[in-house]
């Protein structure tokens, strides 16, 4: 395992190391359910101080990464894509941030009528018109999930006319003026259909996650309904709790 830590870099020793030991995760130097090394191995592997590495892998744990054991040491954890809190992102923001390379293939794309559904989460008239682009997304060329995006027709009428894999939300702000600053979700069980078992590569029946979101501008207008189809074995929601 290569030192990578640059003494004269402008990132503080903590950060590094951190990222460091993250890709070595990532990359499956360190598999799920594994023991990292020890601190002081750690500290004499990468020539940092014990308190330098104390910080980078309290920031694993934070982040998901790592686990602590009383009396055993510091584990890696299961490596489903975590979901757990964070800032509003777009999926190839939250994948890139992860270590993961995002991409897409669009499986489905027009202009529809607005249902009932859809009508009441983006406060439109019943059957306005609504942008619809249906895409597999994917993390490291591995299927994830299956999202369905809509936005209001007349917030992008050439849409369509766009290379839709790419961020929809980026998109969006840059060439629309649509910034995105707010957002609802909820999550749901399920049994992934026959159909999405074969977009994500699964067994059938395989259980996953319906997420349904609804992204708001700067004014509070709805702008974006989202719905996605998660493999379960590939994603996990981490919620913090405070008293």
């Amino acid at each position: 395992m290569p030192s990578m830590i640059d003494p004269y870099s402008t990132e503080p020793l903590y950060y590094q190391l951190k990222e460091v030991l993250r890709k070595n995760i990532l990359a499956g130097i360190w598999k799920s359910g594994e023991q990292i090394p020890t601190e002081k191995q750690l500290s004499e592997t990468f020539g940092v101080s014990i308190a330098v590495v104390r910080q980078a892998v309290s920031l694993l744990v934070e982040e998901g990464f790592l686990v602590k054991r009383q009396g055993k040491g510091t584990f890696v954890v299961d490596l489903r894509v975590r979901q757990g809190p964070r800032k509003l992102t777009s999926f190839t923001e939250e994948m890139s941030t992860m270590g993961f390379k995002p991409s897409s293939m669009v499986l489905e794309k027009g202009i529809r009528q607005a249902d009932e559904k859809i009508s009441s989460a983006l406060k439109l008239e019943p059957k306005a018109n609504v942008v619809m682009i249906r895409r597999l997304r994917f993390a490291n060329n591995e299927p994830l999930g299956i999202q369905t995006f809509y936005t209001p027709e007349y917030l992008a009428p050439d849409f369509l006319e766009n290379d839709l894999t790419q961020s929809l939300y980026k998109l969006l702000e840059t060439k629309y003026g649509v910034r995105i600053v707010s957002a609802q979700e909820k999550y749901f069980a399920t049994i992934l259909d026959r159909y999405e078992c074969k977009l994500l590569k699964v067994k059938w029946p395989f259980a996953g996650f319906i997420v349904e979101r609804v992204a708001y501008d700067s004014t509070g207008t709805p702008v974006e309904y989202t719905e996605s189809v998660i493999r379960s074995d590939k994603y996990s929601v981490q919620i913090n709790l405070r008293k």
